[in-house]
């Protein structure tokens, strides 16, 4: 059968049909372990999968995924394996003496001694492939003449002793990808946390907290559209930009119905942001920030509305600061999403789900 045929994971270059017997490998080997149940737990798979990653994890994850034996051939001999074969893993670039991982402009590499451990994590799976597998079919046709129990009992000990190396190498290998990821997500954990505490700071109605805060999160909205968008760089930004544009909108006897219209563009593609943010650990994203559509999108608008307001951005700071002259009707998420997201809801013709405010 497709066994005898199984390629030598650590020496054999890997063609396309060498990559379904390996599917086939797994697939047999995650039916065999629910049989003679000895599928430990693989957690680590859920744990160590990044909070903002896409896809969401499996959480009861089982099983034997072949793209991990395609990983630890890309990690060790990237020349070696083919476009076909490295698509089926998750790494996007690779070099010839330690795998890279190119993202958002930046270059991230593993640990060496994951280079190691892959040696001998293959080795491992090439043993057992064959010491679990080889004796099956001798078994069956002899309808078991040593007894079924001893074939179990045999294959049970084989079982526990692979599926300790696959889980000990699956584990440091997500690890590292975690580590990786967390580096990757920075810029966007900065802006959930900060989002989640001027979510706080507006049901307190701390006003002057909620400034601050506005002001911090759009830092961190600058420094993710320099990463995105780096011909941005050179365009000014205001940190202050949000209390400014709440500032037009209340002096807007002051300024031109046109300026407070674009003072009010920037405060609802904001709340559009801040809505999308606040999803990032349901919704997920993936790594090259540039393949999510929707931030892409409301990021973009959200920076040009800010660019066609900044002269009203620019004399709204002449007046004086609404933190002294304002006493309610304050712009908090609380007030403005409902509107926010009918407005979506109209752009895009159906409904949006709602968001836990909590």
């Amino acid at each position: 059968g497709w066994i005898e045929v199984f390629p030598c994971v650590l020496a054999d270059e890997l063609k396309e049909e060498d990559a379904v017997n390996i599917g086939r490998l797994c697939s047999s080997l995650s039916e065999l372990a629910a049989w003679v149940d000895t599928d430990e737990s693989k957690d680590y798979r859920f744990k160590f999968h990044h909070p903002y990653l896409y896809p969401t994890p499996n959480y009861f994850p089982c099983g034997y995924k072949s793209e991990v034996i395609f990983i630890a051939r890309a990690i060790l001999e990237p020349r070696h394996v083919e476009r076909s074969i490295v698509a089926r893993c998750p790494l996007v670039g690779v070099t010839e003496r330690k795998p890279l991982h190119h993202f958002n402009g930046k270059d991230y590499g593993f640990e060496d001694e994951l280079i190691e451990k892959s040696t001998e994590f293959l080795t491992h799976v090439e043993k057992y492939a064959v010491k679990m597998t080889t004796p099956i079919e001798p078994a069956v046709d002899s309808l078991f003449a040593d007894g079924l129990a001893s074939f179990r009992r045999s294959l049970i000990e084989n079982f526990k002793a692979f599926d300790k190396g696959w889980r000990e190498y699956e584990e440091f290998y997500m690890k590292c990808w975690h580590r990786i990821h967390t580096q990757v997500f920075e810029p966007i954990h900065n802006l959930v946390t900060t989002e989640k505490q001027l979510r706080a700071a507006e049901k307190d109605h701390d006003i002057a907290l909620k400034q601050d805060l506005e002001v911090q999160i759009m830092r961190h909205i600058i420094a993710l559209l320099d990463i995105m968008f780096p011909e941005t760089i050179a365009v000014p930004k205001l940190p202050n930009t949000i209390p400014l544009a709440e500032a037009a909108v209340f002096y807007q006897t002051k300024c031109s119905e046109e300026w407070c219209n674009l003072a009010k563009h920037v405060i609802k593609n904001f709340m559009e942001l801040r809505l999308l943010i606040g999803e990032v650990e349901t919704k997920r994203l993936r790594p090259e920030f540039l393949h999510n559509d929707d931030l892409v999108r409301i990021l973009k608008h959200f920076h040009a509305s800010v660019v066609d307001a900044r002269e009203v951005l620019d004399f709204a700071s002449t007046l004086p600061e609404i933190l002294y002259t304002k006493t309610d009707k304050w712009m908090t998420r609380e007030q403005l999403e409902p509107e926010v997201r009918e407005i979506l809801a109209t752009l895009h013709s159906t409904p949006l789900p709602p968001v836990n405010a909590s």
